[in-house]
């Protein structure tokens, strides 16, 4: 298959008159004008570790300003590359892993009525629940009253 690029020698005009707007090296030449950091549009990624595999996959998405930046981080991405999003990944799982381990050394301290009512939270929930929540036995009249 033939590629449709035109190459332009870095000698004719028009490759100098390219250079004049370009701000690093280029199919044209050396930069014409200093290279000048620009925040954004910024790339952000979000991994996910497949469940059979434990291979990270990255969705990547660019933000252009810092109310995308923000939107894209409420959703998961992060910005600063692949490896920060690594590293981001791996925080997020050692602390699940030490929520998971807490919570077991907590259920292995319950009572028989207490570990039975854990295992029909966790059995009406789909993910593993660090804690469980506080069940509320009283009518609404007494909610603030102390036992």
């Amino acid at each position: 298959m033939l590629s449709h690029h035109i190459h332009v020698g870095q000698d004719t005009a028009y490759a100098k008159e390219m250079r004049k707007h370009e701000g690093l090296h280029s199919q044209y030449g050396p930069p014409g004008r200093p290279y000048q950091f620009r925040e954004y549009p910024s790339m952000l990624y979000k991994p996910t570790r497949a469940k059979d595999s434990g291979e990270v996959t990255y969705e990547a998405s660019e933000a252009a300003d810092d109310r995308d930046r923000e939107r894209l981080e409420r959703c998961g991405f992060v910005h600063g590359g692949k490896g920060a999003a690594l590293a981001a990944l791996e925080k997020q799982e050692f602390e699940l892993a030490e929520l998971a381990a807490n919570r077991a050394v907590t259920d292995q301290r319950m009572g028989e009525q207490a570990r039975a009512e854990a295992v029909r939270v966790d059995d009406a929930t789909i993910q593993h629940l660090p804690v469980i929540p506080e069940k509320n036995d009283r009518p609404d009249h007494m909610k603030g009253a102390k036992r």
